[in-house]
């Protein structure tokens, strides 16, 4: 008689709850807990859904890569889709393709490089806004700054219309969307989307005004500048794509792309304002070559250390921290069974914590990504892996490299002490737990205080 592959362990939990409380009380660290005491592959149970927490190197290759046609988007993206729509987040397979192909001309080599002037004006205009507040005694709020940068790099650059469209009523209907889109295991979240709750009314009222916003990108496109943006693209590549359906993408492209960026980044610059000597390294490097305060893209392209503190702040921090796909059929991960129908959960945060691979692995050492040291397949995942990679992370990478190319090389900063830095409830990206205020100081007025 043939073994059966046995299911992978897991904590009990309660009688119908099973881990949903301790789910709710954090996420994060629940997860991370949960590999701690079960290893890198271990099942869950929250409420009525059962999940394989896949975190091991190998079982996210197989998932993401080896065994892809087998998994699919799943039951836990229709919260992305209440907000979202049908677009590239959320569709799959034959779906999903002609939309790749429309949209994928606009994230090029090429097109990326086009959008370099934009983000050298947000970069320059940074560089203003921070020496003048630094004159007036006033500290910076980094959430809520890199939101900003990442918004409007996001919409000049690969939309094509004003930064100024979004405004703060668009900011506090994204905020909210956004704790939509993130499963908290509450009951409302499972009742019909037809059932006139106070959360379902919640969900078409900003449904409607994210339309809307979409609606006014596509009024205020500049179809005829020189750089290929996101709509240009879908218009030349996919022109039977109804109105309807480039909202959705449009919603897509913003919300999931200026989200995660400015959380890389916030997340990068509050680790430059803990760690002065990275911060020393990072200045030098920035300041060696650079004749203007934003360094040139060719300037940036020599910054080896820069790169290093980006792909290491990505690896403690990665934005997009838990992801989901459900199994279509029965497969077999790191030795244990996955039963078609469920859910398997993949997180970077968890698997780039992984003892087996990362020497130290809760500290933040960029080194590890100097020289030519190599990691196992699907060890390193901020951006997903395999046909699925997001998109857009050549264009968040260079801008999150040189938004920090410029701060380092021109303030000192200095979180203050009211700030908490760790991630707490997270949602849909890793958020700091409160907001991170940060005292900045022109390195030219730091020295002539020094001398």
């Amino acid at each position: 008689m043939k073994p059966v592959t046995p299911l992978p362990p897991g904590p009990r939990g309660l009688p119908l709850l099973g881990s949903l409380l301790d789910y709710q009380k954090g996420a994060a660290d629940f997860l991370l807990r949960t590999r701690t005491r079960y290893g890198a592959d271990s099942r869950i149970r929250m409420g009525p859904y059962v999940f394989t927490l896949a975190t091991s190197p190998a079982s996210v290759y197989r998932v993401l890569v080896e065994n892809r046609p087998n998994y699919e988007r799943g039951v836990l993206y229709k919260q992305f889709e209440l907000v979202m729509g049908r677009g590239l987040l959320t569709l799959d397979d034959e779906d999903w393709k002609p939309h790749r192909r429309a949209i994928q001309p606009a994230f090029t080599k090429a097109a990326v490089a086009s959008y370099y002037p934009f983000i050298e004006h947000q970069a320059q205009s940074l560089v203003e806004r921070w020496r003048q507040a630094s004159a007036e005694g006033r500290p910076i709020e980094l959430i809520s700054e890199c939101l900003r940068l990442a918004s409007a790099v996001i919409l000049e650059a690969s939309l094509g219309v004003r930064a100024s469209i979004a405004d703060d009523a668009l900011r506090r209907v994204v905020d909210e969307s956004i704790d939509i889109m993130f499963p908290h295991g509450t009951l409302s979240e499972q009742l019909p989307e037809w059932l006139p709750t106070p959360r379902n009314r919640r969900v078409r009222q900003n449904r409607k005004r994210l339309l809307n916003f979409a609606q006014s990108v596509l009024d205020g496109h500049e179809a005829d500048r020189d750089t290929i943006d996101v709509i240009s693209s879908i218009r030349r590549e996919h022109p039977d794509l109804s109105e309807s359906e480039l909202r959705d993408e449009l919603l897509t492209i913003y919300l999931a792309g200026h989200e995660t960026t400015a959380m890389g980044l916030c997340w990068a610059l509050t680790m430059l304002a803990q760690q002065p000597g990275m911060h020393a390294r990072l200045s030098e490097e920035a300041g060696a070559t650079a004749v203007a305060n934003v360094p040139s893209m060719a300037e940036l392209a020599g910054f080896g250390y820069a790169d290093a503190f980006v792909a290491e702040t990505l690896r403690l921090f990665p934005p997009i921290w838990v992801f989901p796909r459900d199994a279509r059929e029965d497969d077999t991960l790191s030795g244990y069974r996955v039963q078609a129908g469920t859910s398997v959960l993949l997180s970077p945060l968890v698997t780039h914590r992984d003892p087996d691979v990362w020497t130290n692995p809760s500290a933040f050492d960029p080194e590890r990504f100097l020289g030519k040291q190599k990691h196992p397949r699907g060890a390193y995942i901020p951006f997903g892996l395999g046909a699925r990679q997001c998109i857009g992370n050549a264009m968040a990478l260079l801008e999150i490299k040189a938004f920090l190319a410029t701060i380092a090389r021109e303030f000192r900063l200095e979180v203050l002490p009211t700030s908490i830095n760790s991630y707490g409830d997270s949602l849909v990206s890793l958020r700091p737990l409160d907001e991170v205020w940060v005292k900045v100081t022109p390195f030219d007025a730091a020295r002539k205080v020094a001398v």
